[in-house]
């Protein structure tokens, strides 16, 4: 009963945390609500797991690319 109690005390923090960020960063609404309709669909813990692997695998496949593209506009500075 006491791990329960502290996975809904952990749960709950990660919740205000997250409902901070968002504030703090509105242009995140959307990403939010996107994650809550993919996760709230999930059938299980197993599922809702691999839905977030994918998103963040997505975003650092996006991350990787932008930083691809910064890396060769500052390699065509240098080079002028």
């Amino acid at each position: 009963m006491k791990n329960n109690n502290n996975q809904d005390k952990v749960v709950e923090m990660l919740t205000a945390k997250s409902e901070e960020l968002i504030e703090q960063h509105p242009h995140l609404k959307k990403l939010q609500a996107e994650v809550d309709l993919l996760l709230s669909t999930a059938p299980d813990e197993q599922i809702r797991q691999e839905i977030l692997d994918i998103m963040f695998q997505a975003g650092r496949i996006d991350l990787h690319a932008q930083i691809d593209h910064l890396n060769g506009l500052l390699d065509a500075l240098n080079t002028q």
